[in-house]
């Protein structure tokens, strides 16, 4: 399984350019974080040069729900592919945004499906990926529409293109759903990137109550090659738990 830190999360204490300097000694060529319009894109494209370090998922667009948002998404879009081209980054995450009263979920899908499919191409001319992330309501993102894992795979397959993948994050889904391997196994076709965090409390995996150790073994012997973010908040210093869980998942 290939390791990448979200930036965001780890080593906070640091300007957010010497953070791709600290995973790098941690022994981690790759990182990922969320937005993209704060933050400095050339000095984290030398950084990431620099430090052999590739850049593997940004922040791109939100408010699928909603038709009445969704030029504002395509600009989004647009705006997202540029900042990815200065960073090298080819996987952009998207969200629905929260529910809409009175739309049933079957209306919720349907707009996410319009939307995505007007995305798709636009993600494919410029060599990128669209991935569109499933959270929790429970804990983190009460109101938020894309919640299951069923949702996530009706959407997906309802847009049918391979510019346009699922996030499936294994923290969020944990809390939601459970039964992780088996649903991994039933969408690995649609999955195009993975996050993950410990349960209770988004802190270090290795502390959680899910067996990370043997889920990366399972997605491993489905063949997929992708990258596996680690989107947590640790409680030990980040070198610290970097190193850990890097050592603890390869094993």
């Amino acid at each position: 399984m290939k390791l990448t830190p979200c930036l965001e999360m780890l080593f906070c204490e640091l300007p957010f350019v010497d953070r791709i300097a600290a995973v790098a000694e941690c022994g981690y060529s790759a990182a990922e974080f969320w937005g993209h319009d704060n933050k400095d894109l050339k000095a984290i494209a030398a950084a990431s040069r620099r430090h052999g370090v590739a850049i593997t998922s940004i922040g791109a667009c939100n408010n699928l729900v909603n038709p009445q948002k969704h030029d504002d998404a395509e600009r989004q879009l647009q705006d997202a592919i540029t900042a990815a081209r200065i960073v090298s980054c080819t996987r952009l995450i998207v969200t629905t945004g929260n529910t809409i009263p009175g739309l049933t979920r079957c209306g919720h899908i349907k707009n996410c499906i319009t939307i995505l499919k007007r995305l798709a191409p636009l993600a494919e001319a410029a060599g990128m990926m669209l991935v569109l992330e499933l959270l929790n309501t429970r804990v983190d993102h009460a109101g938020y529409f894309l919640d299951t894992s069923e949702d996530m795979a009706a959407v997906l397959r309802g847009v049918d293109h391979p510019s346009v993948k699922g996030l499936y994050d294994i923290y969020h889904a944990g809390i939601m759903e459970g039964n992780i391997v088996q649903n991994i196994r039933t969408n690995i076709d649609i999955i195009g990137h993975f996050h993950a965090a410990g349960i209770p409390g988004r802190h270090e995996m290795m502390d959680g109550e899910q067996n990370y150790p043997f889920i990366c073994r399972q997605i491993d012997a489905l063949g997929f090659t992708g990258y596996m973010g680690l989107e947590y908040a640790p409680l030990k210093p980040s070198r610290e738990s970097l190193i850990e869980t890097r050592q603890w998942l390869s094993v």
